[in-house]
């Protein structure tokens, strides 16, 4: 009924709605060039607030071609190139109203008639574009055991507008898949599978764990005021910040059913995201899955030319069959509505930043708050309630000259205890899967990534991380690494500090070589 009435109400206002575009997907090729070319403009811009994760494909569009006329003389022809090809991948959103490169092959007149995509049709009544979503890789992994890791992904994206009204987005695929064995053993001690919701386990043996599994999401995007005021109702998942990593909220797990209203005036940019979430659950028989509540603000604000700040604030909750109302007002402060009900959720605030030196680097950040006591920072006693996360990271294009290189170092501290609460319900989780950083609390990460384009076609890509991590050594005392441990276990008041419990490291690096033959 809740689910209908959201519907309803969004399809009422359609009739005023101006058309608006599907997202970016953080992890392709294309976002890697945005990301670089925001560092080379040497300002921080209306246009693009990139701490709001996932970039719409208009926005993304109208800022490389804002970029390339005012550098139009410093551009290199490689470099024209890339631009193009970008806006020839998102070609509804360019300026002309069809700006995908056409193609000198096309199969029957009907198919990849546009370069980038299998359909592709642009008519003043609507837009519809369809590609094939097609995926497989194989290697051998050499541990203590030997085995095969596959995955093998096959399924279908459209996205298009509806009458210069409503745009849309949808994605299926149908997934089998075996991970390194850090990744099952991940599945099996959380019961999740990262990224994704239901699954099932086959070709189970000595040697390894594989799943079988669906992925979709969707979406209808539309202006409710034109280039003011937009709303999104879907399914799908979003990161806020320019990091790597996030502390606020993380694209890492699952899907989730959303309702976001994004309002954008001036340097402004104010984003209101209400979430339906699966709390922690035991893997089982089919059943109805238990539902929770998140609603979050981010405010994002150009302050100057070179520098940005966000304001966060979150509530996750649990209430009976009901969305708690409250929750819905998108200017109010989550603390005094939580404080109003009786204090039974659990809120968190945050600030980030985004400064644009102008010498090729930007500098970013985050500071979490999910509880802090001043007076006991000062006394320095490890009180296990001061719960808090920093972030600090860079980003730097073209290092010594070299072009289409951009370097991203970032360091991520998280104390112990933090996301956690002391119920399932609350803690800032779904489905199995943290909803910030992936390993949970009480850890110390530096990571480092590197993009590389040394010719036209070609990318190179290194992800590299390192992280610390203090564990929990029994299941009936907490230390604040597992955000699924209640933090009404056992655990000591006091002389809670980094890397308590048991403590692990992990190192991982992954180089990848990749070519688009056409």
């Amino acid at each position: 009924m809740r689910r209908l009435l959201l519907f309803v109400l969004f399809v009422s206002f359609t009739f005023l709605l101006s058309a608006q575009s599907s997202f970016l997907k953080r992890s392709g090729d294309m976002y890697y060039l945005l990301e670089r070319y925001d560092v080379l403009s040497g300002h921080v811009s209306d246009t693009l607030h990139t701490s709001l994760n996932a970039i719409s494909q208009k926005d993304a569009v109208r800022f490389l071609e804002q970029y390339e006329t005012s550098h139009q003389r410093e551009l290199s022809k490689a470099e024209q190139w890339e631009i193009h090809n970008f806006i020839s991948k998102n070609g509804e959103w360019a300026s002309n109203g069809n700006g995908a490169i056409q193609s000198q092959y096309p199969f029957f007149h009907k198919l990849y008639v546009k370069q980038p995509d299998l359909i592709n049709l642009n008519t003043k009544g609507y837009t519809l574009v369809v590609n094939p979503i097609l995926y497989y890789q194989q290697s051998v992994e050499t541990n203590n055991t030997k085995q095969t890791i596959f995955i093998n992904s096959k399924g279908i994206e459209a996205r298009g507008t509806i009458g210069k009204r409503v745009g849309f987005y949808t994605t299926f695929t149908d997934n089998q898949e075996r991970g390194p064995l850090s990744h099952q053993n991940y599945v099996r001690s959380h019961q999740a599978l990262p990224g994704a919701s239901y699954y099932k386990d086959f070709k189970a043996d000595s040697l390894g764990l594989s799943q079988d599994y669906i992925c979709a999401s969707g979406y209808i995007d539309a202006d409710i005021i034109k280039e003011r005021v937009n709303l999104t109702f879907g399914q799908d998942h979003f990161q806020l910040g320019d990091g790597y990593r996030s502390l606020f909220l993380s694209d890492f797990g699952s899907n989730y059913l959303f309702l976001k209203l994004n309002t954008r005036i001036g340097h402004f940019n104010y984003q209101n995201l209400y979430m339906e979430l699966t709390p922690q659950y035991k893997r089982g028989l089919d059943q109805l899955l238990p539902k929770k509540y998140a609603s979050i603000h981010h405010l994002s604000l150009n302050v100057a030319t070179w520098l940005n700040i966000g304001l966060f604030e979150s509530v996750v909750f649990g209430r009976k069959d009901h969305f708690e109302f409250g929750y819905l007002n998108p200017i109010i402060f989550y603390r005094y509505v939580e404080q109003f009900n009786g204090s039974p959720d659990n809120s968190m605030l945050g600030l980030d930043f985004k400064i644009n030196t102008k010498i090729k680097t930007v500098v970013y950040g985050q500071v979490l708050l999910d509880e802090f006591n001043f007076a006991r920072i000062k006394a320095n006693n490890g009180w296990w309630g001061n719960k808090y996360g920093v972030q600090i990271g860079l980003k730097i294009a073209d290092l010594f000259g070299v072009k289409n290189l951009l370097i991203q170092p970032e360091l991520n501290i998280i104390r112990p205890f933090t996301y956690s609460y002391h119920d399932s319900i609350a803690e800032f989780s779904h489905y199995n899967q943290s909803l910030a950083h992936p390993y949970g609390a009480n850890l110390m990460e530096m990571s480092l990534n590197i993009h590389y384009k040394p010719c036209k076609k070609m990318y190179l890509t290194l992800r590299s991380f390192y992280n610390k991590q203090g564990r929990d050594t029994a299941s009936n005392v907490t230390f604040g690494g597992n955000i699924f441990n209640s933090n009404a276990n056992p655990h000591p008041e006091t002389g809670i500090f980094m890397f308590n419990g048991y403590s692990s490291e992990v190192f991982y690096s992954n180089l990848n070589l990749s070519y688009e033959v056409r």
